[in-house]
């Protein structure tokens, strides 16, 4: 087991944060530890892109 061998339940985010419903004391397989924050994924970089080249015509140029 290695690392898990020396936390317990009390050591996990769900359980210190009152959402853990199983009960006993050994860490399970959605164990989180409470003293680790977890950061969502860096977003990509917005890159704004060139605005289109529309040449003007005036509207009586529609008029057929």
């Amino acid at each position: 087991m290695g690392k898990r061998d020396d936390v317990s339940c009390n050591d996990c985010y769900f359980r210190q944060a009152g959402l853990c419903a199983l009960p006993g004391d050994a860490p399970c397989p959605t164990f989180r530890l409470a003293k680790a924050t977890l950061t969502p994924p860096q977003q990509p970089r917005l890159v704004p892109r060139a605005e289109p080249q529309i040449a003007f015509q005036p509207a009586h140029a529609y008029v057929a």
